[in-house]
Formats: C-alpha cells, sequence, structure tokens
C-alpha cells in the first residue's frame, strides 16, 4: 500500500483535530453505528465564488467515500479498533495551484450528493480562515440543503506550486433527497460528453441558470470554447478524463468548438 506523506509540522496537528472535532460534531449523530452497504461516493470540486452564489469548476476533486481515495485511486485498509466508531468519509486530491493562490482566488468547495444526484449540493465551505504555521489551512463545511452533512477541508500547500487538498465529511441524512434539491440559485446540471471527437448532444437546450459540465471522455485532449474565441468561456485544454463547468445565466444561444480539433462544434440554446 502506498504511503501518504504528510509534512505538517506537530505543533500544528493538535489545532487541526480541535477545528476537525468542532466541525463534525453536529453531524456525527445522525449516522448509526451499524454495517450497513456504503453509499455512493460524492464528487467534489473548487469553484470560483462563495457557497451563496459558487461560479465555474475550476479543480475538480477526487470523490469523498469511505474507501478513502487520493488523486483518484482507492487507498483504504482493513477496519480496526471499536466497531462502534463513528465513520468518517474523505479524500485527497493534488490540485497545480499553490495555496496562496487558492485562497486569494476566491474559491469554494463544494461537495455533491452522487455522481447520478450531482445536482444536489450537501456540502460547502468558502476558503479562508487563518493559517496553521506557513503551509497549512483548514476550514468548515456546512451542510446544504438540510443534508446533515458537515466536516472540514484541509489545504496544504506542497512548496512546489500545488496544494494537497483533503476532505473529510460526516453525518448526512438518511433520507436525503434527490429531487433537485441543489443551491436554490444554481438551476441544474446538464452533462455533455466529448467522445469520438463530438460534442453529445452537439445542440442542448437549458433554462436560465444551469450549469453545463463537459467531460472528456476521448483519447486525446479537447477544449470546449465559445464562439468566437475570447467571446465568453473557455475551458482550456481538458486532458481524458478532465471536465470543464459553466453557468449560464443568460438567455441566448451560444456556439462553441474545439481549438484544438475545429471540426468540432456545438450549440447550446438558453430560455
Amino acid at each position: 500500500m502506498a504511503k501518504l506523506r504528510f509534512s505538517v509540522r506537530s505543533m500544528v496537528v493538535p489545532a487541526f483535530l480541535l477545528i476537525l472535532v468542532a466541525a463534525l460534531g453536529a453531524g456525527l449523530a445522525s449516522r448509526a453505528a451499524t454495517a450497513q452497504t456504503l453509499p455512493a461516493a460524492h464528487p467534489a470540486h473548487l469553484h470560483l465564488g462563495t457557497c451563496d452564489a459558487p461560479g465555474d469548476v475550476v479543480y475538480p476533486l477526487t470523490s469523498v467515500g469511505f474507501d478513502y481515495a487520493v488523486d483518484g485511486t482507492p487507498m483504504a485498509g482493513s477496519a480496526i479498533g471499536a466497531a462502534s466508531a463513528l465513520p468518517v468519509e474523505s479524500s485527497q486530491t493534488t490540485v497545480q495551484a499553490s495555496l496562496a493562490d487558492i485562497a486569494a482566488g476566491g474559491h469554494a468547495l463544494v461537495v455533491h450528493e452522487s455522481a447520478d444526484a450531482i445536482q444536489n449540493y450537501i456540502a460547502c465551505g468558502d476558503v479562508g480562515g487563518t493559517m496553521m504555521g506557513q503551509s497549512d489551512l483548514a476550514f468548515g463545511l456546512a451542510p446544504l440543503n438540510d443534508s446533515g452533512f458537515g466536516g472540514v477541508a484541509w489545504l496544504h500547500d506542497n512548496g512546489d506550486g500545488a496544494t494537497m487538498v483533503t476532505i473529510f465529511l460526516t453525518g448526512g441524512s438518511p433520507g436525503l433527497a434527490a429531487s433537485g434539491g441543489g443551491a436554490a440559485a444554481m438551476g441544474n446540471q446538464v452533462s455533455v460528453s466529448i467522445e469520438n471527437f463530438a460534442f453529445s448532444p452537439q445542440t442542448i437546450e437549458i433554462a436560465a441558470g444551469d450549469t453545463v459540465t463537459w467531460t472528456n471522455n476521448d483519447s486525446t485532449s479537447h477544449t470546449a470554447t465559445q464562439s468566437p474565441s475570447g467571446s465568453g468561456f473557455q475551458s482550456g485544454s481538458l486532458a481524458p478524463g478532465a471536465s470543464f463547468s459553466h453557468t449560464f445565466d443568460t438567455p441566448g444561444a451560444y456556439d462553441y468548438f474545439c481549438e484544438l480539433h475545429a471540426n468540432m462544434a456545438g450549440t447550446v440554446v438558453v430560455s
């Protein structure tokens, strides 16, 4: 099993644990300590904006779950200790940006219910707070839409222009609805697949306030760039497996294309 290396100095660990206990306490009582089928992992992203008004996704994060994944690779081992211990879902992702840039850029960390109910926002935290030493920042994740989930995000600056984002999540309502909750102002989530050198579907119709997420399911890089180039949204180069999201607030027809493959084009019609 790969060993996870933390370079946080010992003087800051107790402070982090106190923050973790305080933030998670409200949600602990809602989860039974009996064996059960593990639920689907929760997708998570760093968005521009705040929890009150999340904007575009800028950094996709590893989904949060009980299998504890690091950069998409499950790392959980065998269970130890008391069977009555209260479970915590977690994940860890290396983001190619410094902690200072993430904190200064106005970001919010959003956790979703599941890949199938990604429109349901269950927890969120605005990136900010008091530094723990010179390289670490922890902040709380508050429940959204009566989900009962709460948690903590811990950001560690690796010192090489990258930041390790660790998420701890607990609680949750057993009857969490999948009825289109989400943040009230966020609208629906609509997916477009990039595959076989085409956008699928090529034309989509959405309502103002909806968010479109393009996912590159092809074997090479692509972009989703509003036409003409420079006039609006721009995904940048999306490697295979990467995603890009944009929220459309104004009605109209938005043409877009792949800058790397000029024959690829699509349209978003917003009513």
